[in-house]
């Protein structure tokens, strides 16, 4: 059974993860779906056990360094200008 991908922006992701883990594309594709079928098979007490040991790490690390948790989170467009990106995705 054949897979035709019309997506540009698709085709360039896989190409890309095929290039970096030295893989077919065929086998990126593969190795792409299966890691996300298998984050939908954990269990709610899984998925809720791996959020807070996540949440622990951040704790030990604000208090590590002495930084608060930032009040909300960034939008797209304020990392993008930190990092100088202009409409066209290059720097300013």
């Amino acid at each position: 059974m054949a897979l035709n991908i019309k997506d540009p922006e698709t085709e360039k992701v896989v190409r890309q993860l095929a290039r970096r883990r030295g893989l077919s594309l065929t086998e990126a594709v593969r190795m792409a779906v299966r890691s996300e079928l298998d984050k939908d098979e954990l269990s709610e007490e899984e998925k809720a056990r791996r959020v807070a040991a996540a949440h622990e790490r951040m704790q030990a690390l604000y208090k590590k360094y002495n930084v608060k948790p930032a009040e909300r989170a960034m939008t797209k467009e304020e990392m993008d200008d930190i990092l100088g990106y202009d409409e066209n995705g290059i720097w300013s």
